[in-house]
């Protein structure tokens, strides 16, 4: 990859994007977040074998596109090892699996197939479940018990009615519960109680009585795209600890 990273920033080098303007932005954009700002250039897949071999200077190739025809990844394959020029291939159905993808050969086939997640085991799911326990008892214990009565007497005297507004919902075993938040609709927008963090902490009831969990269903994986995928392929007790974390410092990124 450092070689890669070298080729983006020589000013005389072209990163290759190969998929439509619009592919090539969201590569681009990416790019840019991890400050990286290549020389890029951009061509359909329909006209790559037409203006493949006219393009010099080429630091990396990368493949946004899935609509290459055989015929023309094969073209590609040869352009990049003639030229000792970096391919890469990134397209949605790939970019959700990361490195989490195993390899087998069965005579002279190769199979890819994902790995599997680490809470499809009994031993992980329990991890889990002791760390919401811990997490939602010590907030429901020496917290949420002060927020509500804070919260109680600010929407009582704004409106009559009950504190906790009620959602149905159906938890990860496909059974309804009733998911709670403070009923704030009525106060105003400038009120503290809504904001999520506050607005959201009845939840807690909901994890501690197992039909919601705290990382993610209460605090949302926001650091990467396909966060949600990304999350169950690489759960781990460390990872919820770092999230919850994050959340609490209002960063929405991991390292």
């Amino acid at each position: 990859m450092k070689k890669l990273y070298k080729g983006m920033q020589d000013p005389t080098k072209v990163f290759l994007l190969i998929g439509t303007d619009e592919e090539a932005a969201e590569i681009q954009a990416e790019l840019n977040v991890q400050g990286l700002t290549p020389k890029t250039h951009c061509i359909l897949p329909e006209v790559l074998s037409d203006t493949l071999q006219d393009l010099e200077n080429i630091a990396a190739v990368c493949c946004v596109s899935g609509a290459l025809q055989k015929t023309d990844l094969q073209i590609l394959c040869q352009f990049c090892q003639e030229n000792k020029t970096l391919l890469f291939f990134c397209t949605p159905g790939l970019s959700v699996l990361q490195k989490n993808m195993r390899v087998k050969n069965v005579g002279f086939m190769s199979f890819l197939s994902p790995v599997e997640e680490p809470l499809s085991h009994w031993w992980n799911k329990l991890v889990k479940r002791l760390f919401d326990l811990l997490v939602s008892g010590i907030f429901l214990f020496f917290i949420f018990p002060f927020i509500y009565i804070v919260a109680a007497i600010i929407i009582k005297r704004k409106s009559p009615g009950p504190v906790f507004s009620i959602v149905k919902e159906k938890n990860g075993r496909g059974k309804p519960f009733d998911k709670l938040t403070f009923r704030t609709e009525d106060l105003p927008e400038s009120s503290f109680l809504r904001k999520p963090a506050l607005k959201n902490m009845p939840q807690l009831l909901n994890v501690f009585g197992g039909n919601m969990s705290v990382v993610p269903d209460m605090v949302n994986c926001r650091f990467c795209k396909n966060a949600d995928v990304w999350y169950k392929q690489n759960w781990s007790l460390w990872l919820d600890i770092k999230i919850l974390a994050k959340a609490i410092l209002n960063k929405n990124k991991i390292d």
